[in-house]
């Protein structure tokens, strides 16, 4: 599915979505089922610059895999954890 978005993502839908509160949002979707839902945005030429970004940088965007649970990020304590000095 990723490779197909990455490879045809013309064939895709962004559904812009204002909720009650002001805040903007898309919906990527294909044929009516909803793939991906985005972050809120503050205003809508926000959101607008967010889709172009996508479409512009889709292709060329790394994929990260978490399907296998190899966790590649440090846990928390490692990254956060005070200096212990000599």
């Amino acid at each position: 599915m990723i490779a197909g978005i990455k490879n045809s993502i013309n064939l895709f839908a962004f559904t812009k979505i204002r909720s009650a509160g002001g805040k903007y949002s898309f919906r990527l979707s294909k044929g009516g089922l909803v793939l991906a839902n985005s972050r809120k945005y503050t205003t809508e030429l926000r959101l607008q610059k967010g889709i172009d970004e996508i479409v512009k940088y889709v292709s060329s965007a790394e994929t990260l895999d978490f399907s296998e649970n190899d966790f590649i990020f440090q846990e928390e304590e490692n990254i956060f954890a005070p200096e212990v000095e000599d």
